[in-house]
Protein backbone atom coordinates (compact mmCIF):
# COMPACT_ATOMS: atom_id res chain seq x y z
CA UNK A 1 0.00 0.00 0.00
CA UNK A 2 1.33 3.65 -1.02
CA UNK A 3 1.66 6.28 1.56
CA UNK A 4 -1.09 7.92 0.21
CA UNK A 5 -3.33 4.95 0.70
CA UNK A 6 -2.09 4.53 4.40
CA UNK A 7 -2.65 7.92 5.20
CA UNK A 8 -6.93 8.29 3.70
CA UNK A 9 -7.03 4.97 5.20
CA UNK A 10 -6.17 6.13 8.61
CA UNK A 11 -8.05 9.74 8.19
CA UNK A 12 -10.77 7.90 7.16
CA UNK A 13 -12.12 7.14 11.19
CA UNK A 14 -11.59 10.99 12.13
CA UNK A 15 -13.30 11.86 8.62
CA UNK A 16 -16.00 10.19 9.41
CA UNK A 17 -16.78 11.38 12.47
CA UNK A 18 -16.65 14.63 11.65
CA UNK A 19 -19.11 14.24 9.11
CA UNK A 20 -21.63 12.63 11.12
CA UNK A 21 -21.30 15.31 13.59
CA UNK A 22 -21.98 17.92 11.17
CA UNK A 23 -24.53 16.06 8.29
CA UNK A 24 -27.48 18.34 9.15
CA UNK A 25 -25.78 21.51 8.16
CA UNK A 26 -26.48 23.50 4.99
CA UNK A 27 -24.86 26.84 3.38
CA UNK A 28 -21.61 28.05 5.30
CA UNK A 29 -20.96 25.13 7.66
CA UNK A 30 -21.73 22.17 5.05
CA UNK A 31 -18.92 24.34 3.09
CA UNK A 32 -16.71 24.34 6.13
CA UNK A 33 -17.37 20.60 6.77
CA UNK A 34 -15.55 19.66 3.59
CA UNK A 35 -12.59 22.17 4.41
CA UNK A 36 -12.69 20.57 7.36
CA UNK A 37 -12.69 16.91 5.87
CA UNK A 38 -10.00 17.67 3.41
CA UNK A 39 -7.84 18.92 6.54
CA UNK A 40 -7.92 15.32 7.58
CA UNK A 41 -6.27 13.76 4.04
CA UNK A 42 -4.14 17.05 3.45
CA UNK A 43 -0.89 18.57 4.78
CA UNK A 44 -2.94 21.79 3.71
CA UNK A 45 -6.05 23.36 2.19
CA UNK A 46 -6.59 26.89 0.50
CA UNK A 47 -10.12 27.30 -0.37
CA UNK A 48 -11.22 29.65 -2.99
CA UNK A 49 -14.60 30.96 -3.25
CA UNK A 50 -15.59 30.90 -7.26
CA UNK A 51 -19.30 31.52 -7.24
CA UNK A 52 -22.44 31.45 -4.85
CA UNK A 53 -22.61 27.58 -3.89
CA UNK A 54 -19.18 27.11 -5.64
CA UNK A 55 -15.96 26.47 -4.24
CA UNK A 56 -12.62 25.67 -5.05
CA UNK A 57 -10.21 23.84 -2.17
CA UNK A 58 -6.98 23.15 -3.13
CA UNK A 59 -5.82 19.86 -0.93
CA UNK A 60 -1.68 19.38 -0.39
CA UNK A 61 0.20 16.78 0.53
CA UNK A 62 3.75 16.90 1.10
CA UNK A 63 5.11 13.55 1.89
CA UNK A 64 4.13 11.22 -1.56
CA UNK A 65 3.40 13.91 -2.79
CA UNK A 66 0.61 15.17 -4.72
CA UNK A 67 -1.77 18.02 -5.03
CA UNK A 68 -5.87 17.34 -5.36
CA UNK A 69 -8.13 20.37 -6.89
CA UNK A 70 -11.86 20.07 -5.20
CA UNK A 71 -14.82 21.76 -6.73
CA UNK A 72 -17.45 21.64 -4.13
CA UNK A 73 -21.15 22.63 -5.70
CA UNK A 74 -23.83 23.13 -3.64
CA UNK A 75 -26.97 22.34 -6.24
CA UNK A 76 -29.24 23.98 -3.95
CA UNK A 77 -27.59 27.46 -4.67
CA UNK A 78 -28.99 28.22 -8.40
CA UNK A 79 -26.36 26.10 -9.58
CA UNK A 80 -26.60 23.85 -12.73
CA UNK A 81 -24.40 20.64 -14.56
CA UNK A 82 -23.87 20.15 -18.11
CA UNK A 83 -22.44 18.30 -20.73
CA UNK A 84 -20.90 20.07 -23.18
CA UNK A 85 -18.71 19.11 -26.25
CA UNK A 86 -16.69 21.22 -29.36
CA UNK A 87 -19.56 20.55 -31.29
CA UNK A 88 -23.12 19.50 -31.65
CA UNK A 89 -22.39 15.61 -33.31
CA UNK A 90 -20.48 12.91 -31.33
CA UNK A 91 -16.95 12.66 -33.10
CA UNK A 92 -14.26 15.56 -32.30
CA UNK A 93 -12.12 16.42 -29.50
CA UNK A 94 -11.69 19.64 -27.78
CA UNK A 95 -9.56 20.92 -24.82
CA UNK A 96 -11.58 21.39 -21.55
CA UNK A 97 -10.54 25.16 -21.21
CA UNK A 98 -11.80 25.49 -24.77
CA UNK A 99 -15.36 23.47 -24.15
CA UNK A 100 -15.60 25.95 -21.46
CA UNK A 101 -14.78 29.11 -23.58
CA UNK A 102 -17.25 28.28 -25.76
CA UNK A 103 -20.31 28.11 -23.57
CA UNK A 104 -22.87 31.32 -24.26
CA UNK A 105 -22.16 33.70 -21.87
CA UNK A 106 -25.69 33.54 -20.64
CA UNK A 107 -25.37 30.53 -19.24
CA UNK A 108 -22.68 32.07 -16.74
CA UNK A 109 -20.43 28.90 -16.67
CA UNK A 110 -17.81 29.43 -14.49
CA UNK A 111 -15.83 25.88 -14.45
CA UNK A 112 -15.73 22.45 -16.00
CA UNK A 113 -13.51 19.23 -15.99
CA UNK A 114 -13.06 16.48 -18.90
CA UNK A 115 -15.14 14.01 -18.45
CA UNK A 116 -15.44 10.66 -20.10
CA UNK A 117 -12.73 8.96 -21.78
CA UNK A 118 -12.76 8.30 -26.07
CA UNK A 119 -12.40 6.68 -29.08
CA UNK A 120 -10.27 7.32 -31.86
CA UNK A 121 -11.61 5.45 -34.03
CA UNK A 122 -14.20 7.07 -34.92
CA UNK A 123 -12.25 10.21 -33.74
CA UNK A 124 -13.60 11.66 -30.24
CA UNK A 125 -16.13 9.94 -30.20
CA UNK A 126 -16.96 9.58 -25.92
CA UNK A 127 -16.53 5.83 -25.00
CA UNK A 128 -20.00 5.88 -22.92
CA UNK A 129 -23.08 7.85 -23.20
CA UNK A 130 -22.84 11.34 -23.46
CA UNK A 131 -26.36 13.33 -23.15
CA UNK A 132 -26.64 17.10 -23.26
CA UNK A 133 -30.12 18.81 -22.48
CA UNK A 134 -31.85 15.62 -23.10
CA UNK A 135 -30.24 15.81 -26.71
CA UNK A 136 -28.36 12.17 -26.98
CA UNK A 137 -24.68 12.74 -29.14
CA UNK A 138 -23.65 9.12 -28.13
CA UNK A 139 -25.20 5.70 -26.16
CA UNK A 140 -24.41 3.80 -23.56
CA UNK A 141 -22.63 0.82 -23.49
CA UNK A 142 -22.10 -1.72 -20.77
CA UNK A 143 -20.37 0.99 -18.65
CA UNK A 144 -20.95 3.17 -16.32
CA UNK A 145 -22.58 7.17 -16.34
CA UNK A 146 -22.37 10.01 -14.42
CA UNK A 147 -26.16 11.40 -14.98
CA UNK A 148 -28.40 14.53 -13.54
CA UNK A 149 -32.24 13.72 -13.65
CA UNK A 150 -34.34 15.97 -14.27
CA UNK A 151 -35.09 17.56 -11.38
CA UNK A 152 -30.95 18.67 -10.88
CA UNK A 153 -30.34 15.41 -9.06
CA UNK A 154 -27.15 13.39 -9.46
CA UNK A 155 -27.12 10.01 -10.35
CA UNK A 156 -24.21 6.81 -11.02
CA UNK A 157 -24.80 4.04 -12.48
CA UNK A 158 -25.71 2.01 -16.14
CA UNK A 159 -27.76 3.35 -18.29
CA UNK A 160 -29.78 1.49 -21.32
CA UNK A 161 -31.55 2.88 -23.63
CA UNK A 162 -34.12 0.53 -25.53
CA UNK A 163 -36.70 1.96 -28.74
CA UNK A 164 -39.56 0.19 -30.09
CA UNK A 165 -40.29 0.84 -34.18
CA UNK A 166 -43.69 0.41 -35.14
CA UNK A 167 -45.18 -0.52 -38.11
CA UNK A 168 -48.95 -1.50 -39.56
CA UNK A 169 -47.60 -5.19 -39.43
CA UNK A 170 -45.88 -5.08 -35.83
CA UNK A 171 -43.17 -3.86 -33.57
CA UNK A 172 -39.40 -3.69 -34.22
CA UNK A 173 -37.02 -3.94 -31.60
CA UNK A 174 -34.38 -1.31 -31.76
CA UNK A 175 -31.28 -2.65 -29.50
CA UNK A 176 -29.30 0.69 -29.77
CA UNK A 177 -29.08 4.30 -30.61
CA UNK A 178 -26.19 6.21 -31.52
CA UNK A 179 -24.21 3.59 -31.04
CA UNK A 180 -24.52 1.40 -34.30
CA UNK A 181 -22.87 -2.09 -34.47
CA UNK A 182 -22.98 -4.35 -37.73
CA UNK A 183 -24.95 -7.45 -35.19
CA UNK A 184 -27.38 -5.59 -33.81
CA UNK A 185 -30.52 -3.33 -35.07
CA UNK A 186 -29.84 0.58 -33.89
CA UNK A 187 -30.77 3.85 -34.77
CA UNK A 188 -28.68 6.71 -35.67
CA UNK A 189 -29.68 10.24 -35.90
CA UNK A 190 -27.96 14.04 -36.81
CA UNK A 191 -26.17 13.73 -33.51
CA UNK A 192 -23.66 11.02 -34.75
CA UNK A 193 -22.34 13.16 -36.85
CA UNK A 194 -19.62 10.38 -38.57
CA UNK A 195 -20.70 9.15 -42.39
CA UNK A 196 -21.36 5.29 -42.22
CA UNK A 197 -20.71 2.67 -44.97
CA UNK A 198 -21.34 -1.23 -44.97
CA UNK A 199 -18.09 -1.65 -43.02
CA UNK A 200 -19.46 -0.07 -39.98
CA UNK A 201 -23.16 -0.81 -39.61
CA UNK A 202 -24.73 -1.68 -42.97
CA UNK A 203 -27.11 0.81 -43.22
CA UNK A 204 -30.82 -0.25 -44.68
CA UNK A 205 -33.43 2.43 -44.17
CA UNK A 206 -34.01 6.10 -43.37
CA UNK A 207 -37.00 7.47 -42.13
CA UNK A 208 -38.12 10.90 -43.18
CA UNK A 209 -40.39 12.83 -40.44
CA UNK A 210 -43.54 13.64 -41.75
CA UNK A 211 -45.17 17.10 -41.75
CA UNK A 212 -47.23 17.93 -39.72
CA UNK A 213 -45.94 16.19 -36.96
CA UNK A 214 -48.13 16.61 -34.38
CA UNK A 215 -47.48 15.26 -30.88
CA UNK A 216 -46.25 11.80 -32.32
CA UNK A 217 -43.39 11.87 -34.92
CA UNK A 218 -44.22 9.77 -38.10
CA UNK A 219 -41.41 8.62 -40.27
CA UNK A 220 -42.04 7.38 -44.04
CA UNK A 221 -39.17 4.67 -44.50
CA UNK A 222 -37.35 4.09 -47.41
CA UNK A 223 -34.39 1.70 -48.31
CA UNK A 224 -30.99 2.39 -49.10
CA UNK A 225 -27.54 0.98 -50.29
CA UNK A 226 -25.87 -0.77 -48.13
CA UNK A 227 -22.87 0.17 -50.18
CA UNK A 228 -23.15 3.41 -49.57
CA UNK A 229 -21.84 6.41 -47.29
CA UNK A 230 -24.40 8.08 -45.48
CA UNK A 231 -24.41 10.90 -42.97
CA UNK A 232 -27.86 11.58 -41.29
CA UNK A 233 -28.51 15.21 -41.43
CA UNK A 234 -31.73 17.54 -39.70
CA UNK A 235 -34.89 15.35 -38.40
CA UNK A 236 -34.23 11.97 -40.68
CA UNK A 237 -33.14 8.59 -38.43
CA UNK A 238 -31.13 5.58 -40.22
CA UNK A 239 -31.92 2.60 -39.11
CA UNK A 240 -28.45 0.52 -39.07
CA UNK A 241 -27.45 -3.15 -38.79
CA UNK A 242 -30.68 -4.74 -39.85
CA UNK A 243 -29.75 -7.71 -42.07
CA UNK A 244 -31.86 -7.81 -45.04
CA UNK A 245 -32.57 -11.39 -44.36
CA UNK A 246 -33.84 -10.76 -41.17
CA UNK A 247 -37.52 -11.24 -40.25
CA UNK A 248 -37.30 -7.26 -38.34
CA UNK A 249 -36.38 -6.13 -42.23
CA UNK A 250 -39.10 -8.19 -43.63
CA UNK A 251 -41.57 -5.91 -41.45
CA UNK A 252 -40.44 -2.57 -42.78
CA UNK A 253 -41.30 -2.40 -46.31
CA UNK A 254 -40.73 0.73 -48.82
CA UNK A 255 -43.02 3.77 -47.86
CA UNK A 256 -44.20 2.29 -44.92
CA UNK A 257 -45.81 4.94 -42.43
CA UNK A 258 -44.04 4.62 -39.05
CA UNK A 259 -42.94 5.53 -35.36
CA UNK A 260 -40.59 5.33 -32.95
CA UNK A 261 -40.93 5.28 -28.89
CA UNK A 262 -37.35 5.79 -27.16
CA UNK A 263 -37.04 4.49 -23.40
CA UNK A 264 -33.95 5.01 -21.14
CA UNK A 265 -33.98 2.97 -17.84
CA UNK A 266 -33.64 3.10 -15.12
CA UNK A 267 -33.70 6.88 -15.38
CA UNK A 268 -33.95 9.48 -17.90
CA UNK A 269 -31.06 11.67 -17.92
CA UNK A 270 -30.98 15.29 -18.68
CA UNK A 271 -27.24 15.22 -18.39
CA UNK A 272 -24.74 12.63 -18.57
CA UNK A 273 -21.02 11.26 -19.35
CA UNK A 274 -19.56 7.72 -19.55
CA UNK A 275 -16.47 6.78 -16.30
CA UNK A 276 -15.40 3.78 -15.29
CA UNK A 277 -15.20 2.45 -12.70
CA UNK A 278 -17.44 3.37 -10.27
CA UNK A 279 -15.52 3.89 -7.15
CA UNK A 280 -18.00 4.59 -3.98
CA UNK A 281 -21.56 2.50 -3.75
CA UNK A 282 -23.32 3.84 -0.80
CA UNK A 283 -19.92 4.72 1.36
CA UNK A 284 -18.46 1.55 0.24
CA UNK A 285 -15.30 1.46 -2.64
CA UNK A 286 -16.35 -1.14 -5.03
CA UNK A 287 -14.06 -3.79 -5.58
CA UNK A 288 -13.07 -3.22 -9.50
CA UNK A 289 -10.89 -0.21 -8.08
CA UNK A 290 -8.53 -3.40 -7.73
CA UNK A 291 -9.55 -5.26 -11.14
CA UNK A 292 -11.02 -3.02 -13.77
CA UNK A 293 -8.14 -2.84 -16.69
CA UNK A 294 -5.09 -3.10 -16.29
CA UNK A 295 -2.18 -2.58 -13.18
CA UNK A 296 -1.30 0.40 -15.07
CA UNK A 297 -4.45 1.94 -15.13
CA UNK A 298 -5.20 1.18 -11.76
CA UNK A 299 -1.83 2.94 -10.55
CA UNK A 300 -0.46 6.23 -9.57
CA UNK A 301 -1.88 8.48 -12.35
CA UNK A 302 -3.19 11.99 -12.65
CA UNK A 303 -7.16 11.29 -12.47
CA UNK A 304 -10.33 13.31 -12.33
CA UNK A 305 -13.64 11.61 -10.41
CA UNK A 306 -17.27 13.02 -9.73
CA UNK A 307 -19.55 12.05 -6.38
CA UNK A 308 -22.06 13.41 -4.72
CA UNK A 309 -22.43 13.98 -0.37
CA UNK A 310 -25.66 14.55 1.82
CA UNK A 311 -27.94 12.94 -0.46
CA UNK A 312 -27.36 14.28 -3.73
CA UNK A 313 -27.35 17.99 -2.30
CA UNK A 314 -23.62 18.44 -2.69
CA UNK A 315 -20.77 17.61 -5.82
CA UNK A 316 -17.95 16.51 -5.23
CA UNK A 317 -15.22 17.01 -8.63
CA UNK A 318 -12.05 16.38 -8.29
CA UNK A 319 -8.47 16.24 -10.51
CA UNK A 320 -5.42 14.79 -9.16
CA UNK A 321 -2.43 16.66 -11.03
CA UNK A 322 0.37 13.40 -11.56
CA UNK A 323 3.14 12.05 -13.26
CA UNK A 324 5.09 15.28 -11.97
CA UNK A 325 7.65 13.53 -9.53
CA UNK A 326 8.51 16.65 -7.28
CA UNK A 327 5.24 18.32 -7.86
CA UNK A 328 2.48 15.85 -7.95
CA UNK A 329 2.64 11.91 -8.25
CA UNK A 330 -1.13 11.02 -8.65
CA UNK A 331 -2.98 8.54 -7.09
CA UNK A 332 -4.45 4.90 -7.76
CA UNK A 333 -8.11 4.15 -8.25
CA UNK A 334 -8.20 2.84 -4.46
CA UNK A 335 -6.17 5.95 -3.52
CA UNK A 336 -9.28 8.18 -4.97
CA UNK A 337 -12.05 5.91 -3.35
CA UNK A 338 -10.15 6.49 -0.12
CA UNK A 339 -10.28 10.20 -1.22
CA UNK A 340 -13.75 10.68 -1.53
CA UNK A 341 -14.77 8.42 1.01
CA UNK A 342 -13.02 10.77 3.31
CA UNK A 343 -14.48 13.96 1.62
CA UNK A 344 -17.89 12.76 2.83
CA UNK A 345 -19.31 11.19 -0.51
CA UNK A 346 -21.38 8.35 -0.42
CA UNK A 347 -21.34 7.97 -4.49
CA UNK A 348 -18.55 8.42 -6.81
CA UNK A 349 -17.00 7.37 -10.32
CA UNK A 350 -13.76 7.87 -12.35
CA UNK A 351 -13.71 9.50 -15.59
CA UNK A 352 -11.20 9.93 -18.26
CA UNK A 353 -7.69 10.74 -16.54
CA UNK A 354 -3.80 10.75 -17.13
CA UNK A 355 -2.70 13.84 -19.74
CA UNK A 356 -6.46 14.27 -20.33
CA UNK A 357 -7.18 15.46 -16.69
CA UNK A 358 -8.00 19.34 -16.37
CA UNK A 359 -9.74 21.46 -14.82
CA UNK A 360 -10.32 24.89 -15.90
CA UNK A 361 -12.21 28.29 -14.41
CA UNK A 362 -13.46 31.64 -15.90
CA UNK A 363 -11.32 34.14 -15.18
CA UNK A 364 -11.77 38.00 -16.77
CA UNK A 365 -8.63 38.62 -15.78
CA UNK A 366 -7.02 36.57 -18.83
CA UNK A 367 -6.76 36.79 -22.22
CA UNK A 368 -8.68 33.93 -23.24
CA UNK A 369 -11.21 34.33 -19.99
CA UNK A 370 -10.21 31.16 -18.83
CA UNK A 371 -7.36 29.84 -16.40
CA UNK A 372 -6.21 26.26 -15.61
CA UNK A 373 -6.66 25.61 -12.00
CA UNK A 374 -4.42 22.22 -12.37
CA UNK A 375 -1.19 21.11 -13.96
CA UNK A 376 -2.07 19.06 -16.77
CA UNK A 377 0.94 16.02 -17.47
CA UNK A 378 1.05 16.31 -21.40
CA UNK A 379 4.49 18.20 -21.75
CA UNK A 380 2.03 20.34 -25.02
CA UNK A 381 -0.26 21.72 -22.13
CA UNK A 382 -4.28 20.29 -22.15
CA UNK A 383 -5.34 17.30 -24.12
CA UNK A 384 -8.23 17.97 -26.70
CA UNK A 385 -10.77 15.85 -25.13
CA UNK A 386 -14.29 14.15 -25.88
CA UNK A 387 -16.61 16.14 -23.35
CA UNK A 388 -16.39 18.24 -20.43
CA UNK A 389 -18.74 19.00 -17.46
CA UNK A 390 -19.03 22.78 -17.41
CA UNK A 391 -20.82 24.17 -13.90
CA UNK A 392 -23.54 26.62 -14.54
CA UNK A 393 -24.36 29.91 -12.32
CA UNK A 394 -28.15 29.21 -13.69
CA UNK A 395 -31.19 27.50 -12.32
CA UNK A 396 -33.08 24.58 -13.43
Amino acid sequence: MNSAARLLGASFVSAFVLAACTSGGRGSAADARVAALARTVADSVATEPIAPGVQLHRLVHNAEPWRASLLEVDLSQCVDIRAVKGGDVAVGRTTTGKLLAGIEPALRAVAAVNADFFLFTPPGVPVGAMVSQGRMLSGPIDRPVFAMTANNRPWIGRLSVTAQLQTSRGGIAIASWNRPGANSTGIVDAAWGIPLDSTIARPVWTLTPLSPRGRTIRYVASPISPSRSYVVTGDTLLVVGMRATSSASSSLRVNDTVTITRTFSPITPREAVGGQPILLRDSTIVGAVDSVNNAGFRALNPRTAIGYADHGRRLLIVVIDGRQPKYSVGMSLRDMAQLFRALGATDAINLDGGGSSAMALTDSRTQSGIRLATHPSDSVGERPVANALAILRSCK
